[in-house]
C-alpha cells in the first residue's frame, strides 16, 4: 500500500480491501499459506514463490549485511535493506538517495543530513533498538507513507512528524513512548496508528476526530477538555479491528457517550470499555454511560472493566425470558463470541445469555457482589469453549449444568473461597473435549483450613475416560495451606503435558503415582512449604519428557536438590538431568 501498488477505486473498494482480495487469491492458489500460533496469524510464502519473488526483486532490492556497501548497484535499485552501517553504506545511500523508495535499517541510525537526501522515500522501517530518536528532518519527507518505529526506546517523537500529510501507517513503541506529538490531527491521510499503553494518565492528542481516514486505533483515553472527549470518536467512521476506551468515568452522561457513535461502527470486532479502578465515593453514572455505548451488531468481542453500576443496560439485559428462538434482527449482538467482565463489584447478577448462541468464551472475574450463578445460564451457549470464573469472593453457588457445554475446551474455577461443595458442578463427566482445567482453592466455610474432601466431590470420570487425543493436557490445581494430600483422581490424567500445583502446604513427599504422567513436559509447584521428597527414582525416570521443573516456596527441597547435598534425603540424582530446573 505504501508503495502505491494498491489503487483505490476498484468497485469502491479501499486499498486495504483490495490488498485482502489479492491475498485471498494467493491463498486459494496455495501460493501463500496461513499460519496460526499463540502469537497470532501470519502468512508463509511457498518456497517456489519465494524464489520467483526473489528473482524479480533482484534488480530493485539490495541487502547489505556487513555495512560495506560494496557491489554493483544499478539505477533500478529502489529498496535497501541494511543490517549495519559502515562507510560503504553511507556512500551508497548518498549515491542512490534520490532513487530509493524503501529503506529498512536494523542497526545504526540516520542523521538529519542523510535523511534530508532521501526525499522520495515512501517506506521507512527503523527496526533496530539503536534508533533512539527520529531526526527532526523527518518532516521534509513529504512522500513518506509508512513509518515503523516499534523497537525504538525513544520517549518522544519530533513535532515535524505532523507535517507528513501523506503518511498512512505509523507504528510506534508502546512501552517507551510517553507522549504523541500535539499536531497529530494534521496527519489527514493517516489510516493506521499502531500504539497502545496501559497508562491511564496518557493524554490523547487534541482533535483526533479530524483523522477521518483512520481505521486502526487501538486505544482512546478519554480526557476532560474539549478535543479529548469521547465525542472525538464520533467522526472516525472507518474504525475497524479492536478499540479500547479508557477513563469512561470522565464521560458526563448517556448523551455524551452516544457521541462516540459506537453503534455505527460496523467494522469494529473487539471493544473494551474501561473505567478507572481507583475511584472514590458512591456517586457513579456508569449505568447511563454504558447505556450510551451500545455496540454495532457485528461486534464479536466485548470486555467491560471496573463497571460500578447495579445492572447492565437494556441493550445487553433486555432479552426475552422465553425459550423461543428470536429472529437475528431482534438480537442485539448476534455475532458476539467473547464476553468478559472484570471488577463489576456492584452487579449482583449477570445478564441473560440465552441469545448469545455464538458465544465461545465467557470470563467472570472479580465480581464481589455476585453470590450465585443461575443454573440455566449456559442453556443456549452450546458453542462455549472457554469458561473462566475467578476471584469472586462472595460466590457461593455454581450450579451450572455442564452437560450444556460439550464443546468446552478450557474451564477455570479459581479463587472463589466461599464456594460450597454441595453447590459446585458435580463433575466433568460431559466435558469430553476439555483440554485445560484450573480449579481451587475451595472451603465449605470460607475458612482457610485443612479440607481435601471437596476435590473428591467432583466426578472426574469424564476426564479420565477421555481418549488420549481428547484428554486434558493442562491442569492447574489450588489447595489450602495445610492440605496433606493431592486428589488421587488426577493420577489417571495420563495425557497431561503441563501440571501446576499451588498451596498444598502440608505435603511432605510427592506420591510415586507421578510416574503415570509419561507425557508430562512441565511441572510447577508453588507453596509446598513442607515438601522434602520428590517421587521415587523409578517414578522420576518414567517422566522421560519432563523438560521443566520449577519449585518455589519449598526450602527443605531446595537444600536437598543441590550437587552438594548427600545422604539418603538428597534429591539431586532425581532432578540433575532436567533441562530447566529452578528450585527456590
Amino acid at each position: 500500500m505504501a508503495e502505491g501498488f494498491l489503487h483505490a477505486g476498484l468497485e469502491n473498494k479501499t486499498m486495504e480491501e483490495i490488498g485482502e482480495y489479492y491475498l485471498e487469491i494467493l491463498l486459494q492458489s496455495s501460493l501463500f499459506e496461513e499460519i496460526r500460533d499463540d502469537v497470532g496469524r501470519y502468512y508463509k510464502m511457498h518456497d517456489m514463490v519465494h524464489d520467483v519473488a526473489k528473482s524479480i526483486m533482484s534488480k530493485s532490492t539490495r541487502f547489505i549485511n556487513s555495512g560495506t556497501g560494496s557491489g554493483d548497484y544499478s539505477n533500478q535499485v529502489r529498496c535497501l535493506v541494511i543490517d549495519s552501517f559502515g562507510e560503504g553504506t553511507i556512500n551508497l545511500l548518498d549515491s542512490r538517495s534520490n532513487l530509493l523508495h524503501t529503506l529498512f535499517l536494523s542497526q545504526g541510525s540516520l542523521s538529519d543530513d542523510m535523511l534530508m537526501k532521501l526525499k522520495n522515500l515512501h517506506v521507512l522501517n527503523l527496526s533496530g533498538e539503536e534508533n533512539q530518536n527520529l531526526p527532526i528532518s523527518i518532516g521534509k519527507l513529504r512522500h513518506l507513507r509508512y513509518i515503523n518505529f516499534e523497537r525504538s526506546r525513544s520517549e518522544t517523537l519530533p513535532e515535524s512528524v505532523c507535517k507528513l500529510y501523506n503518511l498512512q501507517t505509523l507504528r510506534l513503541n508502546s512501552h517507551f513512548l510517553k507522549v504523541l506529538p500535539k499536531g497529530m490531527c494534521d496527519l489527514i491521510s493517516l489510516r493506521h496508528l499502531h500504539f497502545h499503553t496501559f497508562d491511564k494518565k496518557f493524554q490523547m492528542p487534541l482533535e483526533m476526530g479530524r483523522l477521518t481516514c483512520l481505521q486502526t486505533l487501538k486505544l482512546f483515553n478519554v480526557g476532560r477538555e474539549k478535543g479529548r472527549r469521547i465525542g472525538e470518536l464520533g467522526s472516525l467512521k472507518n474504525l475497524k479491528g479492536s478499540l479500547r476506551i479508557c477513563n469512561l468515568e470522565l464521560v458526563k452522561d448517556k448523551e455524551g457517550a452516544e457521541e462516540a457513535k459506537l453503534s455505527e461502527k460496523a467494522n469494529l470486532f473487539e471493544l473494551v470499555l474501561e473505567w478507572a479502578d481507583d475511584r472514590e465515593g458512591d456517586d457513579y453514572n456508569d449505568e447511563d454511560v454504558l447505556d450510551g455505548l451500545q455496540a454495532h451488531p457485528n461486534l464479536e468481542e466485548l470486555a467491560i472493566c471496573n463497571f460500578m453500576g447495579d445492572q447492565f443496560p437494556r441493550w445487553l439485559m433486555d432479552l426475552p425470558t422465553t425459550t423461543t428462538t428470536l429472529p437475528e434482527s431482534a438480537i442485539t449482538l448476534p455475532e458476539l463470541a467473547r464476553l468478559r467482565f472484570y471488577s463489576c463489584d456492584r452487579c449482583r447478577e449477570l445478564l441473560p445469555l440465552q441469545n448469545f448462541a455464538s458465544l465461545k468464551e465467557l470470563v467472570i472475574a472479580r465480581f464481589d457482589g455476585l453470590t450465585n450463578l443461575p443454573g440455566d445460564m449456559l442453556h443456549s451457549c452450546t458453542s462455549l469453549q472457554k469458561l473462566r470464573v475467578a476471584y469472586c469472593d462472595n460466590l457461593i453457588s455454581f450450579p451450572l449444568n455442564l452437560q450444556q457445554t460439550p464443546s468446552l475446551l478450557e474451564l477455570e474455577l479459581y479463587r472463589c473461597p466461599k464456594l460450597k461443595t454441595s453447590m459446585t458442578p458435580k463433575g466433568f463427566g460431559f466435558l469430553t473435549s476439555l483440554r485445560e482445567l484450573s480449579i481451587g482453592p475451595f472451603s465449605e466455610d470460607g475458612d482457610d483450613h485443612e479440607n481435601s474432601s471437596i476435590y473428591n466431590e467432583f466426578d472426574w470420570s469424564g476426564l479420565i475416560s477421555s481418549s488420549s487425543s481428547s484428554a486434558p493436557r493442562g491442569l492447574d490445581l489450588c489447595g489450602l495451606p495445610h492440605m496433606e494430600s493431592l486428589p488421587p483422581q488426577i493420577q489417571c490424567l495420563t495425557a497431561l503435558t503441563s501440571l501446576w500445583l499451588y498451596d498444598f502446604g502440608g505435603i511432605k513427599a510427592l506420591p510415586d503415582w507421578f510416574g503415570n504422567f509419561a507425557a508430562l513436559e512441565e511441572l510447577r509447584l508453588f507453596g509446598f512449604k513442607e515438601l522434602g521428597h520428590l517421587p521415587s527414582e523409578d517414578a522420576m525416570r518414567s517422566l522421560t519428557k519432563l523438560k521443566r521443573l520449577w519449585v518455589f516456596g519449598s526450602p527443605l527441597l531446595k537444600e536437598r536438590c543441590t550437587p552438594e547435598s548427600s545422604g539418603p534425603d538428597s534429591q539431586w540424582s532425581k532432578v540433575s538431568h532436567i533441562q530447566d530446573l529452578r528450585i527456590r
